[in-house]
């Protein structure tokens, strides 16, 4: 029984610290999808672009698609689309919280790191299913 006590102890005590530190580190995931298709300059200056905002926010989850060939990505594209009232003529499309950006340049990637701030501060539903 005296065997038992310890184990238990450090048991207990292991639970009370590591809650707190894993705790603090998890939040919200900010979702982003982002649509794109190969051969497309804007859209692997985006994919760079969002490589470097994961680094600088962990806090972000991006969820790609490549809709030149891959069906179920351009129906997704079609259906965020909808949710979100717009109709992109071409890609790179990116959603994060309540913001749809279509295409990449300096202003864009203000626009997605404006929106990526903001998701952190103030936790942003997943686009998928915004209404």
């Amino acid at each position: 029984m005296r065997y038992l006590r310890i184990p238990v102890l450090v048991l207990i005590a292991l639970v009370f610290i590591f809650p707190f530190n894993s705790l603090a580190g998890l939040k919200n995931p900010v979702i982003v999808y982002f649509f794109w298709t190969e051969g497309c300059p804007f859209c692997a200056k985006e994919k760079d672009f969002l490589k470097f905002m994961k680094k600088k926010y962990p806090e972000i989850e991006i969820k790609d698609y490549e809709v030149g060939y891959n069906v179920y990505a351009r129906q997704l594209l079609q259906t965020l689309s909808k949710s979100y009232n717009i109709n992109p003529t071409g890609v790179p499309v990116t959603f994060i919280g309540d913001n749809a950006i279509i295409g990449f340049n300096e202003k864009t990637a203000n626009q997605i790191e404006k929106a990526i701030k903001h998701c952190i501060k103030n936790t942003c539903e997943d686009p998928l299913y915004k209404k």
